[in-house]
């Protein structure tokens, strides 16, 4: 994954600010190939200067809080007003995941290893609560061919919508929801578990991990789509989610069922009342008639809806 090379400017703050960027990028990524930072659970810097630990673990445990107190600098410069500072700032942290999934920071041996804790400040970046983020994410896509890092983003972004969402009280948000759907949009699912082969973590035993099976993977994208799904939307969002369900979403859902809530919600929203292309209507709206249906929430509704338009000329 290559950095953006960008040309010197004049003076100023900003080319302060992606000089040092550019500075933690080399300086960390030295220190993360070359083992300088403290591997394991991280005693505080107070906890360090104990005795216990030799003078190497002792700098070691100090330059691992440098390079997580970088980290979260970086994912606050995710908002900063320069896109070409956003950017970096996003390349760098992308590329502290790639370098600490060749040399992660904490090992178990009896899990598999994934910079986790890394990878959710740069979601959390990606999907701010008040400014928009749309050409952020679009820059962000090509990391999502990643088979491990589409699988935690999806994991991490079920996570912020719950708690995000719980702290508006049911109320919208509708820039934050925007930024959501940009990135959950832009999601491109496998087929078939032969086709998940590009990951950043490696392993010998690779087919025993849950993130190279295309069922957890499904979970993982029906309960992101679904936890979005379930608050309130601004309006535009019903007809943009409702122009790529059938081809982006369904087919990747384990239980499509259970996107009915959704759509006869979608359907009582007044301007959305008029026709819509949507391909093979009356394919997809039989996909749905499973036994599953009669314990939704809006069944009633559901009923006399397919009633209407199975009755329609």
């Amino acid at each position: 994954m290559s950095l953006p090379n960008f040309p010197p400017t004049q003076s100023g703050e900003k080319e302060i600010v992606l000089c040092t960027i550019r500075t933690c990028s080399r300086l960390f990524g030295a220190l993360l190939e070359q083992g300088e930072l403290f591997v394991g659970k991280l005693p505080s810097e107070e906890e360090s200067l104990q005795e216990s630990y030799s003078a190497e673990d002792k700098y070691k445990i100090w330059m691992r809080h440098r390079y997580n107190s970088c980290s979260n600098c970086l994912a606050q410069l995710m908002g900063h007003k320069s896109f070409q500072i956003k950017e970096f700032a996003l390349c760098t942290l992308m590329k502290f995941v790639e370098l600490e999934a060749k040399w992660p920071l904490i090992k178990n041996e009896w899990s598999f290893n994934f910079p986790r804790d890394l990878l959710k400040l740069v979601v959390e970046g990606l999907i701010p609560i008040e400014e928009d983020s749309s050409l952020l994410v679009s820059r962000f896509q090509e990391y999502l061919d990643h088979d491990d890092v589409r699988f935690f983003v999806m994991k991490m972004v079920a996570e912020n919508i719950g708690s995000v969402m719980q702290k508006a009280k049911k109320a919208p948000l509708p820039v934050y929801q925007r930024n959501v759907f940009a990135l959950i949009s832009s999601i491109s699912m496998p087929s078939k578990d032969s086709e998940m082969k590009n990951f950043l973590v490696k392993h010998t035993n690779q087919e025993e991990w849950k993130v190279s099976k295309l069922k957890e993977h499904r979970v993982a994208f029906e309960r992101m789509w679904l936890g979005f799904l379930k608050h309130k939307l601004p309006g535009n969002l019903y007809k943009k989610v409702l122009v790529i369900l059938h081809e982006s979403i369904l087919p990747h859902m384990n239980e499509p069922i259970l996107m009915i809530d959704f759509l006869t919600v979608a359907y009582n929203i007044g301007n959305l009342r008029e026709p819509l292309e949507y391909p093979d209507f009356y394919k997809k709206l039989y996909s749905l008639l499973d036994p599953y249906v009669f314990y939704v929430k809006y069944r009633t509704r559901f009923f006399h809806l397919l009633d209407l338009f199975l009755s329609s000329s």
